[in-house]
């Protein structure tokens, strides 16, 4: 979402005729499963109501509910978005995504940049309390020489798991509850227990330290913030009105699919709560 906005954009599987925002390095670690979810989402819905609901509100109801049934909060969404004509170019997804070796300055400054204060920038990487982690994505910090902020026990079992600089397994983000969306992260990061630098730095950083301990205290805090910042990232750049489309297919333009035989709502759509 912090590329283009919330506009589907990365969905696009390069029909629109040059290397895809699913191509560009920080995303070559997505789940081709969670394409195909998507996808299968959209053809339920538009088989209910039509094509009427945009890819990328599919989306965000989607990021709400993974969040919702792991644990997490229950929130609203406001939806009317329309999806994106085109997807970003690989030096602009580079530029809007936070890599895993960003430390909390670098964080800082990225979000600012679209509104986001520190208490936003803790909360969104509260995120990483659920899912996993490449080897490449954290090994600088255990080869050649081990970094001085991560936990020795923790560092030795990662090693187990990636024995070599460029092995090719993953590992959990959160060594407490890794299938619960919960604020045991911060609780990881008091301990020195973050995967990435972009995480652990988060609780080295003085500008962010006292946020992640009010968050490792209070889980209902840690809620309220985390989705204020998700409502928030919702609604970057959201294209609406006449501007952009409603995809019969998520991974395709419009234009571009040829099996397109169900006509599209070009009228506004107004943002409404779910």
């Amino acid at each position: 979402w912090f590329v283009q906005g919330c506009d589907g954009s990365v969905l696009l599987d390069g029909s629109a005729g040059k290397p895809s925002e699913q191509q560009a390095i920080p995303n070559l670690t997505l789940r081709l499963e969670s394409f195909k979810i998507i996808n299968d989402l959209r053809s339920r819905v538009q088989k209910e109501c039509g094509t009427v609901v945009s890819c990328s509100d599919i989306t965000a109801l989607a990021a709400r509910d993974a969040v919702y049934l792991t644990g997490g909060p229950e929130y609203d969404v406001p939806l009317g978005r329309r999806d994106g004509l085109n997807f970003a170019t690989a030096n602009a997804t580079i530029a809007n995504l936070i890599p895993p070796f960003a430390n909390a300055s670098t964080i800082l400054t990225s979000l600012a940049t679209k509104n986001f204060d520190a208490t936003d920038a803790v909360a969104l990487s509260g995120a990483h309390t659920i899912g996993r982690g490449h080897c490449t994505s954290f090994t600088a910090r255990l080869y050649p020489n081990q970094d001085t902020t991560m936990d020795k026990t923790f560092a030795n079992n990662l090693k187990g798991v990636c024995p070599t600089k460029d092995s090719n397994n993953t590992t959990i983000m959160d060594i407490r509850s890794p299938n619960k969306f919960d604020n045991k992260y911060y609780v990881d990061l008091m301990n020195r227990q973050g995967l990435f630098t972009s995480d652990q730095d988060l609780y080295t950083d003085g500008r962010t330290r006292g946020i992640v301990t009010s968050f490792a205290v209070n889980q209902s805090l840690f809620f309220e913030k985390f989705v204020d910042a998700m409502i928030k990232m919702g609604q970057l750049n959201v294209l609406t009105g006449t501007r952009g489309e409603i995809r019969a297919n998520c991974s395709v333009r419009n234009s571009d699919n040829s099996f397109l035989s169900t006509g599209v709502e070009m009228g506004q759509i107004g943002l409404a709560q779910s």
